[in-house]
């Protein structure tokens, strides 16, 4: 038995060392969790899939994209992975350059519907750089470098280390992360309007200032959601309680029609199973938290844009307990 782990071992370390095609999975995310605001998210089993092969002789890194956003998406060294990458190389690589590769993306995220997409760019691209140059990054390091990128890791921590996280970024601009888990009975419905919102355009809406009544409302459920989510015995009252917030959703409210009569379906539908209903990022995907009847949720959900005009699809998606994830083999 020692002889084979040793074997093992030794096959593992070849792949890594002489391998030239590197994979990358990344799992699309879930930003503020209603109360916690730029602080928590989560991950979801819907992923990006990245093949990179060392070529030689070649003068640029070139993309290949099917999938979410294939249509649109830069295909050139302007991408969101490979700058993510370089950013990583330059930040932590002692002056290592990066090779230039080709690389094949499979990508079942949306892109700006608030499922994490440019996240999981960035998570892949840092990923990357540190298995090619062989840096042994930590994952506090590899977020680190994303936050050159993206400045707030609510979407970036879950994407790396899966499940839910809890994250800010201290007075020395380094991330501060500690995960924390979801009661498996819990299951996510995520309903995502025909339409996208531009992060940038959602954050505009925000008022510069809130009065200490509003932000205490969701300071106390940020302190208690946490231990709600991941209680052994899952109190749904407990949840979905501390999963309101008076600091964005409300503002936001008015680029997403049907959000607000989304948000009141735990209380004004009968269906016991479903425990909460929120925004999920910026916008506009809208994601309940539900202990059964899936599917019956994501219609219902469906329905009530459809009666405000708008358009969608559902996923009934699990969390996803394993963040990115990477492989090397030599072809």
């Amino acid at each position: 038995v020692a002889g084979a782990g040793a074997t093992l071992a030794v096959y593992y370390w070849a792949k890594r060392r002489f391998g030239r095609v590197v994979k990358i999975s990344v799992p699309a995310t879930t930003a503020n969790l209603a109360c916690g605001f730029d602080a928590f998210g989560a991950a979801f089993e819907l992923r990006m899939c990245l093949r990179a092969e060392l070529c030689d002789g070649l003068n640029a890194t070139c993309f290949e994209y099917e999938g979410e956003g294939a249509e649109g998406v830069c295909c050139t060294e302007k991408n969101l992975i490979w700058k993510s990458a370089c950013v990583c190389a330059r930040m932590f690589g002692g002056g290592k350059e990066l090779p230039k590769m080709k690389i094949s993306v499979s990508n079942c995220v949306p892109f700006g519907r608030g499922l994490g997409s440019s996240a999981t760019a960035i998570i892949a691209g840092v990923v990357l750089a540190n298995e090619v140059l062989g840096l042994k990054l930590s994952k506090k390091q590899l977020i680190d470098a994303g936050l050159q990128i993206e400045n707030h890791p609510d979407n970036l921590s879950p994407a790396l280390y899966g499940g839910a996280v809890a994250s800010g970024v201290g007075v020395d601009g380094a991330s501060m992360i500690v995960p924390f888990s979801i009661n498996r009975a819990v299951k996510a419905v995520v309903l995502i309007p025909d339409f996208e919102v531009e992060t940038e355009k959602a954050r505009q809406v925000l008022p510069a200032t809130y009065s200490r009544a509003d932000c205490v409302f969701n300071i106390q459920r940020a302190g208690l959601l946490p231990l709600a989510l991941s209680a052994p015995t899952l109190n749904k009252g407990l949840v979905r309680e501390c999963m309101k917030d008076k600091l964005h959703q409300e503002y936001r409210a008015p680029l997403i029609p049907g959000l607000v009569e989304c948000m009141r379906l735990p209380e004004t539908s009968s269906n016991p199973h479903l425990v909460a209903t929120v925004l999920s990022g910026a916008g506009p995907t809208i994601l309940s938290l539900a202990t059964g009847d899936l599917e019956s949720i994501g219609k219902l959900m469906q329905q009530t844009m459809r009666e405000k005009g708008v358009q969608s699809r559902y996923l009934v998606l699990p969390f996803a307990h394993v963040g990115a994830t990477v492989s090397w083999s030599f072809w």
